[in-house]
């Protein structure tokens, strides 16, 4: 009797402790959320502070131009909860994830639905109409974006708030016992942004010159907040090559116009920024997309907030101390 009591006991135990373990929601049981983009994804676990896991499809460091996601990633977008994207056809891929999500519960949001955009429009002094260049690839390029939305809406810091309260709203219905907290992270991101907001309004309102020269058209966003314009070497993709007429125009204007800078971003071939550099007299500074962290960025604990004021440094340098 006694052996078979112990059988017994024994034989409860094991299902107790099974039970319990299935009850108890694991860590990687949680709410999973994905983003296509480093500003989204920052905006996003900003939001989501600890109760939400948040993931980047576009990994640090790659080219949002050309980057396409794996079939595993794709096929872990397809299992997330939400996925947001910025649209604007920066995430032509998103479109294939879109169609194989009829028979799943993940939610696919296109954030630029949420925000202000402008108009991808390049500069006439740097493009003109009548150029006829020999660079069919870069031609057809333009075209492709004439009139259409510029895709670098997160530059604009006003659209990040608006992405944060989309977020916020969007967490709450997914997890509503968390409401809370969700409103007092979306408070204090906002709050931030206010303070960055305002202290480029208060310095780029002083400036002297209202013309950027830029080594792609990556900052129509922030010059339409700011009141200044891009000349680009480029357009709105960097891989792209100028033509020798672009140079030649953005060399003239530059010496025209006294300017003393041109801008490079981040992951972008210093070559031809170089060379209209040298034609032109020109020192090189660097503007930051912020479109994704480089290793040492990350390393360094660099985010959304800290490359814009490194950014205003730079552009204060070029606008606003430039005929002091």
């Amino acid at each position: 009797m006694n052996d078979k009591l112990k059988l017994i006991v024994f034989g409860l135990l094991i299902v107790l402790l099974l039970s319990g373990c299935q009850g108890a929601p694991s860590k990687d049981e949680g709410v999973t959320v994905y983003t296509s983009i480093y500003p989204l994804y920052e905006t996003a676990n900003k939001v989501a502070g600890d109760n939400i896991t948040v993931k980047l499809v576009v990994p640090n460091g790659a080219e949002l131009h050309s980057y396409r996601p794996t079939p595993k990633q794709i096929a872990k977008l397809e299992r997330s909860a939400l996925f947001f994207y910025n649209g604007v056809g920066l995430e032509p891929w998103a479109s294939d994830v879109k169609e194989n999500l009829t028979d799943s519960k993940s939610k696919m949001i296109n954030i630029s639905r949420y925000v202000n955009l402008i108009d991808y429009n390049k500069n006439n002094i740097a493009h003109s109409s009548n150029e006829h260049e020999s660079n069919a690839d870069s031609h057809n390029h333009d075209h492709k974006h004439q009139g259409q939305h510029d895709p670098h809406l997160w530059l604009n810091p006003l659209n990040m708030k608006r992405i944060a309260q989309k977020m916020k709203v969007e967490f709450s219905e997914l997890d509503p016992e968390n409401q809370k907290d969700y409103q007092k992270n979306y408070e204090e991101f906002a709050k931030k942004i206010n303070k960055l907001d305002q202290k480029y309004q208060s310095i780029l309102n002083n400036k002297t010159q209202d013309h950027i020269l830029v080594s792609h058209s990556a900052f129509g966003y922030l010059g339409h907040r700011y009141g200044f314009e891009q000349l680009s070497v480029t357009g709105v993709a960097p891989h792209e090559e100028p033509s020798p007429g672009v140079l030649a125009r953005l060399t003239t204007y530059a010496r025209e116009h006294n300017l003393e800078y041109i801008f490079m971003e981040t992951l972008a071939s210093p070559k031809t920024v170089n060379v209209l550099a040298e034609e032109a007299n020109l020192q090189v500074l660097e503007l930051n997309p912020v479109a994704g962290l480089t290793k040492e960025e990350k390393e360094s604990g660099e985010d959304y907030f800290t490359l814009m004021y490194q950014n205003l440094e730079n552009l204060k340098k070029a606008l606003v101390e430039e005929n002091e």
